[in-house]
């Protein structure tokens, strides 16, 4: 099932979550501290998928601290210019 009309939402363990809802990336994600919207969400075998259009960071702790983890996940410096922000994959474990 794909959910991509604003208001449409789903309930995963617990909590709703909704197309055009704004949401914080937690912890648990590369993305930890950046903010966007819910622009489509999956529930497919595998598990349910949110698809959030992030806003690039201007908090400098937040800005170092995705940088420092896209740096190491492609083994080489990255700055916040070279890293998407759109249409990224987050777990329901990842989104506050």
């Amino acid at each position: 099932m794909f959910l991509n009309k604003i208001g449409e939402g789903m309930e995963v363990d617990g909590i709703t979550y909704t197309v055009g809802q704004r949401i914080t990336a937690n912890k648990n994600s590369d993305y930890d501290g950046a903010t966007g919207i819910i622009i489509e969400i999956s529930d497919e075998e595998d598990g349910v998928d949110i698809y959030c259009d992030l806003e690039r960071p201007t908090d400098p702790e937040v800005i170092a601290r995705i940088e420092k983890r896209f740096s190491y996940i492609f083994d080489e410096p990255k700055t916040i210019d070279e890293i998407p922000f759109d249409e990224i994959v987050l777990q329901p474990d990842e989104i506050d």
